[in-house]
């Protein structure tokens, strides 16, 4: 195997909910050396100077680099200034990372993911010389529109460049194969090892009602206008909501629909540690991806809590996501509030079979984080073999 000084950077935080970056980073680092740029940790120098948070600018674990940058112009929020501070920070790490090849005789790889941040579109240039991995897992894009183009601009010059691309859904293979033909189909990635050494999740509803729940970030992706219709509609049904709220980008009517969600008696939320997803999961009946399809990073998404429903052996309802159309009927469909009605309802009373229920949890396998960059790695020796 060829060995590599691979540099990925972090759009979020290191202990983050969404965790594809560092289980990516975590098993590449069991045979190459990885340095996490971690964006996301981000301190600035006025935060570190009130003490506001703390500041360790490389940690080494083994094989395993983490790299927190630091703002030294004042003025976070504002992109421009954002620009500059990340350009410092990149060249910092630029540095680094080439004297770490040439020290242990490496070769450098940049190891990308896409441009959830706007500020991200400094980095691919930046390493333009590097050999690149275009590592995609959902659409480059952004509420703004403005700054969507930008981001699609940014995406289509790496796609002209990177040594090889990933994607992990079919959807976005198709998409991306309209400007480069090359693009390789991988696993989508989900951490089977939780539920190996779960945690227990310590509370939540009791009652004799059957539960339906959701896991995930709570945001403008969600349809809340639906999920409320069906909630008021079923006092019988308890819902449980569990991860993180975000009020970016919410319009004045979801955020309304979302305030009444939450202060309803049949509804329970709570932002859990990840570790305790499969103790949450014990609880749900049915499981439910209630997305807004209207919004691309819908009609484009493949959710990792599929695999996580599925390991858990739950019957899913989700929106017609194209993705997930192929799971069926391990995955009913729903679009409008009486859809959602039905369809909960039939997978509350007619469950998985066992042979169903040994179907999900073997796809949930197949979609391991191990599965998933084995076949990578194995895409880059076959690529390197042919540049020989």
């Amino acid at each position: 195997m060829k060995k590599y000084v691979i540099l990925i950077p972090f759009h979020n935080p290191w202990k983050w909910h969404t965790d594809y970056a560092n289980q990516t980073a975590t098993i590449l680092s069991r045979t190459q050396i990885v340095v996490c740029f971690l964006w996301g940790d981000t301190v600035s120098l006025w935060e570190l100077l009130r003490r506001h948070k703390t500041y360790r600018p490389i940690v080494r674990q083994k094989n395993l680099w983490k790299i927190q940058p630091l703002f030294l112009l004042p003025g976070k929020r504002i992109f421009a200034i954002q620009l500059v501070n990340m350009f410092f920070n990149v060249l910092f790490v630029h540095i680094l990372c080439s004297g770490i090849a040439l020290w242990h005789a490496r070769t450098n790889l940049f190891w990308f993911f896409g441009y959830y941040d706007p500020a991200f579109i400094v980095l691919p240039p930046f390493f333009r010389h590097w050999k690149t991995v275009y590592d995609c897992v959902d659409i480059a894009t952004h509420p703004n529109q403005k700054l969507a183009r930008q981001i699609r601009d940014s995406e289509a010059q790496l796609l002209r460049y990177a040594w090889i691309v990933v994607a992990n859904s079919q959807t976005l293979q198709s998409r991306i194969r309209i400007k480069r033909p090359d693009v390789y189909m991988v696993p989508l990635g989900f951490r089977i090892d939780m539920f190996r050494r779960p945690k227990h999740y310590p509370s939540g509803y009791t009652g004799r009602h059957p539960v339906v729940g959701y896991i995930g970030s709570i945001d403008y992706r969600l349809d809340f206008t639906v999920l409320l219709s069906v909630i008021k509609n079923r006092p019988n049904w308890q819902f449980m909501l569990f991860g993180p709220v975000f009020y970016d980008h919410l319009s004045s009517a979801k955020r309304r629909a979302m305030d009444i969600i939450f202060s309803l008696p049949n509804v329970t939320y709570d932002n859990v540690d990840p570790a305790m997803i499969p103790s949450v999961l014990s609880r749900f009946r049915v499981a439910i991806i209630p997305y807004d399809m209207t919004i691309p990073l819908s009609k484009y998404a493949y959710p990792m809590k599929i695999m996580e429903y599925f390991y858990a052996q739950k019957p899913v309802v989700s929106a017609p996501i194209n993705e997930l159309l192929h799971f069926a009927p391990l995955v009913r469909f729903a679009r409008s509030r009486a859809e959602w009605d039905r369809s909960i309802h039939s997978a509350l009373t007619h469950p998985m079979t066992a042979a169903q229920q040994r179907l999900a949890v073997s796809i949930a396998h197949r979609n391991s984080w191990e599965h998933k960059i084995a076949e990578i790695m194995t895409f880059l020796a076959a690529q390197s073999h042919r540049n020989s």
